[in-house]
């Protein structure tokens, strides 16, 4: 996990639930007729023009936040999209000595005899480090690449470029010897390129680089997902949903976008009016409705959001939870308030007691919170409306409650939820996305349907980041399965998502800063105007006008 993704992730985070936590304490309603809503004339939806402003009817969730589409795409063309090949021979590899590269700030070459070259690159450990090494290749093609490398005090995580544009994240994890720390199907063109090394968690020692042949490359049964839902009993319209996303996978990458209020909020208006095109994903947060939070007065109408996004809009809906600790569990003292209590430093929960027994009011007050969560989602689910659930997400990094503990208890954690949810509660309106980041942490195949991760790249960055989806393509469960970005700070540029192979089912950027600036305008220091307008009217991306009739789908 680099720096810049973690600071930029959970600020963003917090900047934008503390202002929803705010919100809700002034008592506002953001649902009620007469508040106004986004101006959605610059939207290519296909609606019609009877329902301009937001209006709330008798029912519970019947509720309409702009105009209803009528227009849907009956023409979507599913057919397969070629992979691309590769032309690198089997058996083809090279190697480049660490020390050979060209240093800049602490970074250095020392001697050591049993080092491949008998030296070794190292200082590359804070920001203004770096190591440049030339490499060429002979082929285009898919490469693995492997920074022989060795690490002080656990795990380091740092990053990898190629031709001065980040790729992806190796991980260090051999101390006192080298190792291997792999990036796995990497395309190069035959060349020259530049590959450089600067730090995220820094603190290694870089022996050599090994370029070799990929040994798994994305084939197309990757993308044949067989795979049914892991609730057996699912209702009809989360079928259809499910069906519909398994039939576009590796053909098409679904646009998303987080935006807390849905049709009603600054990202569907701003992003809408500057690209020309609206998110067929809204992800949107569960956090408010959290124990913790209504007994802090917190209000929400994300359920009622949700609903007028599938319902009214025809999009697909993407639910997190942001799991406030409840009770006297939330420290909420100066420095660690109760809305940031998903923090573990601003909670009192230690998941491994409360897993294992020793903490049965801990236990208890986690289950009632669950329950609390699934009356608001069984509303969803009387209503109709599918919902791709990811809760307990980012465990393995270990800044909220439920990723600081061993794997064990969180994965305990998790099939109770599941538990609970679909046998308890009935909830047969999920699709369960499985976003823990980390193998040690997956709970099974049984109770996961799409597996995702979330990548904070850092400030312009468009590529496929092709070495996670490779990761989650191959190494959780058995069965082939949906990946899916969950999150992101820099939107990909869609030509290089499909000429890696690294075809991600869709994707979600983070709303504060990486979509909007100060809530205002659209941010352009993480994605460029250019490859964001791109991104949403290319013909391998789909967009809220794009999408079938979901409720229909066959």
């Amino acid at each position: 996990m680099n720096t810049f993704r973690r600071t930029a992730a959970l600020a963003a985070a917090l900047v934008m639930l503390t202002a929803c936590s705010q919100t809700a304490g002034t008592g506002s309603d953001t649902g009620n007729a007469g508040t106004g809503g986004a101006d959605t004339s610059a939207a290519d939806t296909g609606a019609s023009e009877s329902e301009a402003t937001p209006v709330i009817g008798e029912g519970a969730l019947n509720v309409v936040y702009g105009d209803i589409r009528t227009e849907f795409n009956d023409s979507l063309d599913l057919s397969d999209y070629p992979l691309t090949g590769s032309d690198v021979p089997d058996g083809y590899s090279i190697t480049v000595e660490a020390e050979s590269g060209t240093f800049s700030g602490g970074g250095r070459a020392d001697e050591l005899p049993e080092a491949s070259g008998g030296a070794y690159a190292t200082g590359v450990n804070i920001e203004g480090d770096r190591l440049d090494i030339p490499v060429t290749v002979e082929y285009t093609g898919f490469y693995d690449i492997n920074i022989v490398s060795r690490g002080s005090g656990g795990n380091r995580v740092n990053n990898l470029l190629i031709d001065d544009m980040k790729v992806g994240d190796f991980t260090t994890l051999s101390e006192g010897l080298f190792g291997d720390a792999y990036l796995y199907n990497i395309r190069l063109a035959a060349g020259e390129h530049t590959l450089s090394v600067t730090p995220s968690w820094g603190y290694i020692d870089m022996d050599c680089i090994v370029i070799e042949k990929a040994a798994h490359p994305i084939t197309e049964d990757v993308y044949n997902v067989e795979k049914p839902l892991s609730n057996p009993n699912a209702d009809d319209h989360t079928k259809k949903l499910y069906k519909f996303l398994c039939d576009i996978y590796g053909k098409y990458s679904l646009t998303g976008q987080y935006a807390d209020e849905g049709r009603l909020s600054k990202e569907y208006e701003k992003l809408t009016a500057k690209t020309g095109k609206t998110f067929a994903v809204l992800g949107m947060d569960m956090m408010d409705y959290s124990l913790g939070s209504k007994e802090h007065g917190s209000e929400c109408r994300t359920v009622e959001y949700a609903y007028d996004w599938y319902n009214n809009a025809g999009g697909i809906v993407q639910l997190c939870w942001h799991w406030r600790s409840p009770g006297e569990y939330a420290l909420n003292t100066e420095g660690h308030p109760w809305y940031s209590s998903f923090y573990k430093e601003d909670s009192k929960i230690d998941l491994d007691k409360i897993m294992n027994g020793e903490d049965e009011t801990g236990y208890q007050l986690l289950m009632d919170d669950i329950d609390n969560i699934s009356n608001e989602l069984a509303r969803l689910r009387d209503a109709g409306v599918p919902v791709i659930w990811r809760p307990l997400h980012e465990a393995s990094g270990g800044w909220f409650w439920w990723g600081d503990c061993e794997p064990e208890s969180y994965k305990k954690l998790w099939n109770v939820m599941y538990d609970k949810m679909t046998n308890e509660h009935g909830l047969t309106n999920l699709i369960w996305m499985w976003n823990a980041q980390n193998k040690d942490w997956y709970p099974g195949d049984e109770t996961v349907d799409i597996v995702s991760t979330d990548i904070y790249a850092g400030n312009l960055v468009d590529t496929s980041q092709s070495a996670q989806f490779t990761d989650l393509a191959y190494n959780y469960g058995d069965a082939a399965k949906l990946v899916a970005l969950s999150e992101n700070g820099c939107v990909m540029d869609p030509d290089k998502v499909f000429e890696d192979n690294a075809r991600w089912l869709f994707w979600g950027t983070w709303a504060e800063p990486f979509a909007l600036k100060l809530g205002v305008v659209v941010n352009d220091e993480y994605t460029s105007f250019e490859t964001l307008i791109k991104a949403y009217n290319h013909d391998r991306t789909l967009t809220l006008d794009e999408l079938p009739d979901l409720k229909n789908y066959e």
